[in-house]
């Protein structure tokens, strides 16, 4: 299909090309042609991305990837419980989507898909969760009241 378009492309910028430099059309043949195939229409158009809380999948992905981020995060800051909570604070921000996401789902009662969709990132949501219930920082932090706040605001607070 591309080849096509490249091809049409082509001979009307010959048209145009020619039309321009003032040489003269050339002259339509005598004898009745076949009709011009119809318009091709574009089926791979752009579409609109689907929402976050809808693509329980790619939402998966993502809340696994912030998992890992917090537990990182943790390694890196240690004990360090200002720096742990300016940290959580900027993953809120990097992970807003999937904090609203998350919400949502759970506000729809769709608990259970988003479990199922989570399930192929078992091992490494555990392999998270250890790091960060183990780590230095939850150790030192755990009852610094902002880091509490942020944790929970990012992760969600447990029911």
């Amino acid at each position: 299909m591309m080849r096509e378009h490249t091809a049409l492309l082509a001979a009307l910028s010959v048209g145009i090309l020619l039309g321009a430099c003032g040489h003269p059309a050339p002259q339509e043949p005598a004898t009745p042609t076949t009709p011009a195939p119809a318009p091709v229409v574009a089926i791979d158009a752009p579409q609109e991305p689907v929402a976050l809380d809808q693509d329980l999948p790619r939402l998966a992905e993502r809340a696994t990837r912030l998992y890992q981020e917090v537990a990182q995060a943790f390694v890196t800051t240690g004990s360090d419980c200002a720096a742990a909570t300016a940290k959580l604070r900027e993953l809120q921000q990097t992970y807003a989507d999937v904090i609203a996401a998350n919400a949502k789902v759970l506000h729809d009662g769709r608990a259970r898909q988003l479990r199922v969709a989570l399930e192929p990132h078992a091992a490494a949501l555990d392999a998270s969760a250890k790091a960060i219930v183990d780590s230095k920082t939850m150790q030192a932090c755990s009852q610094d009241r902002a880091f509490t706040n942020s944790f929970d605001e990012l992760v969600g607070a447990p029911p």
